[in-house]
This record gives C-alpha cells, structure tokens and sequence, in this order.
C-alpha cells in the first residue's frame, strides 16, 4: 500500500502533556477501519509562537494543522512513529503559511 494520505482522514489526539519548551501529544491518524497510524508528536514552543503569534490557538489545533500539511506530503509508510513539528519546513516550503491558515480555516474542537 503506498496510498496519500486524505485530508477526510481523522487525527486524534490525546495524552497532551506541556513540558519546559514543548507540548508532546499522542496521535493517532485512521485512514479507515483497516489502518490507522499512531505517533508521538512533539510541538516546540518557539513552533507553535510561530504558527499562533497571538497565543490564542489550542495547542492540540496548532498541532493538528501541522499534521494535515505532513499528511499532505508524506505517503502512509513514511509517517514516522515519533514526529516533531519543526521537521515541517524541511519538508514543505510554504509551511509557515499554511499552517496558520490551516488553523484559521478549521472549526476549534
């Protein structure tokens, strides 16, 4: 299987813990009822000022944004089991644009 990822596809996330530079969470991205991915992601401060400047954006909002633009570029079998979020402009240029759109555009849960 070497299948895109779906923006139809849930995240969720759970198990957020804050720490002295970062906010960890667990994440479980489900395809459908025959694959889901879980992951450790890891969303630094300086990252989420970054993508919040305002500071009024969940954590868990900012997180899942980021991983919409991974599951924008990343095939199934490349999401790595441990995540950090800053690994993002690596990999997509226009990160830093998207992502605040990303959030501005997506309901708050």
């Amino acid at each position: 299987m070497n299948s895109q990822w779906s923006h139809h596809d849930h995240i969720h996330l759970s198990d957020e813990v804050e720490t002295d530079d970062c906010w960890t969470f667990h994440a479980v991205i489900d395809r459908d009822e025959d694959y889901s991915r879980a992951l450790s992601f890891r969303l630094s401060w300086a990252d989420y000022n970054l993508w919040s400047p305002s500071g009024s954006d969940r954590p868990a909002n900012v997180a899942r944004a980021v991983l919409m633009v991974f599951m924008d570029c990343l095939v199934l079998e490349e999401m790595p089991q441990k995540l950090d979020a800053a690994r993002i402009r690596r990999l997509v240029p226009d990160a830093d644009a998207r992502i605040p759109a990303i959030i501005r555009s997506s309901p708050s849960t």
